[in-house]
């Protein structure tokens, strides 16, 4: 299952002021930019621009422009995002990650969140796998006890959190690893995960690929 973000048709007033082009991936058929706030050049990785400043950081905007640079649609996101172009394609597509910084610069679950996804006819196709709850948008964290990779058909999918009883407490020693692989597979994302009791953490090593199910 995919999401998608429909077409917003803007007016032709100007929209975002404050905002400067920072990354911008043509395509044969569009061109996806990402436009930041000025203050937020050289602002470090671990922020998410949510400080003291006043005013505040302007969110971030995604824009579609058609082949003759014509502005399609947008859509607010993080204020400190990215775009990556991965070597994945969906049905000929590019696969594009958007990367919001939600992290606070301490928590073993507090860091980036990327969300795949492709540009269609009507917008932002944003990758929702099988089985997953269509209203919590599905993401791939970065941080200290999450991490992923991408590769050959996919990626791989890392996270390690507490292995809390059916009943008693918690002796604060037991965790569970979690190996997921996110795959496309006949024009479909196919999600496959197991885990297991252990420990880890992103100062280790990413496991090897053969831990991850096929």
């Amino acid at each position: 299952m995919r999401r998608l973000w429909p077409l917003l048709l803007l007016p032709t007033v100007a929209v975002g002021a404050g905002l400067e082009q920072r990354q911008c991936f043509p395509a044969q058929s569009f061109k996806l930019c990402l436009y930041q706030d000025a203050g937020a050049q050289g602002l470090d990785d671990a922020s998410d621009g949510d400080d003291e400043r006043k005013p505040p950081l302007a969110q971030a905007e995604l824009r579609i422009y058609d082949s003759q640079g014509g502005q399609l649609s947008r859509l607010r996101v993080g204020r400190l995002s990215k775009l990556e172009r991965t070597r994945l394609s969906d049905g000929g597509k590019p696969v594009f990650l958007l990367e919001e910084n939600h992290g606070a610069g301490f928590g073993s679950y507090s860091g980036v969140e990327a969300r795949p996804f492709t540009v269609g006819e009507h917008g932002l196709v944003f990758v929702q796998p099988p089985r997953r709850d269509a209203a919590k948008p599905f993401v791939m964290a970065r941080a200290l006890k999450s991490d992923w990779r991408e590769t050959r058909g996919g990626f791989l999918l890392l996270s390690c959190a507490p292995d809390f009883p059916a009943s008693g407490q918690w002796d604060g020693q037991a965790f569970r690893v979690r190996y997921g692989r996110l795959k496309l597979q006949d024009g479909r994302w196919l999600l496959t995960e197991r885990s297991e009791r252990g420990f880890w953490e992103n100062e280790g090593d990413f496991p090897a690929e053969r831990l991850f199910p096929k």
